[in-house]
Parts: C-alpha cells; sequence; structure tokens
C-alpha cells in the first residue's frame, strides 16, 4: 500500500491532469442530450476539446442513449490510461538536500 501512496504522490501533477480533463469530457458525454441535468450548449465545445479522451463514450452515448453506467466504466478505463501515459511524460524532479 506504501509503493501505491508514493507512486501517487510522485505522479501529482499527471494525476491532476487526468482528473480535470477526463472528468471534463465525462461530465460534457452525459450532458449532450436535452433532457440531461447539465444540457447546454457547452457541451459541443467541451466535447471538440476532449475528444481523444470522450470519443469511445460519445459514441456509446449516441447509439445507446438511456444507459450512463457503461459511460462511467469507458472514462474510468480511458482515465487510467491517460493517467499512465501523461505519468510517462511527466516526472517529478528529485529534491534531495
Amino acid at each position: 500500500m506504501e509503493e501505491f501512496k508514493e507512486f501517487l504522490k510522485s505522479r501529482r501533477i499527471a494525476l491532476i491532469i487526468s482528473v480535470i480533463y477526463v472528468g471534463l469530457g465525462t461530465t460534457a458525454v452525459c450532458s449532450v442530450y436535452g433532457s440531461d441535468f447539465l444540457y447546454g450548449e457547452w457541451a459541443g465545445y467541451v466535447l471538440l476539446i476532449t475528444f481523444p479522451v470522450s470519443f469511445f463514450s460519445f459514441m456509446y452515448r449516441y447509439a445507446e442513449s438511456d444507459f450512463l453506467l457503461p459511460v462511467f466504466i469507458i472514462q474510468f478505463i480511458v482515465f487510467l490510461c491517460t493517467f499512465f501515459i501523461l505519468s510517462l511524460f511527466i516526472k517529478k524532479k528529485n529534491h534531495e538536500s
């Protein structure tokens, strides 16, 4: 468990960016239809910005709009992929005294 905490601590920036980016994409996908709670014109613009992480969930939502649980499962998998890819590119500097 300590290794996992240390892993997350050393990749904090990648985690924050992934949560915000994928979270925005998930919110936009869940706000596309007129009957959705957060429906608005903003959803289309956010979908364009977050297209790489919301593509598959948007395709599912477009085909089957009633059930949202698979959208959250797809977005969770995309979140994990995004986090691990970003953590490869963003490395924390070692601050040893």
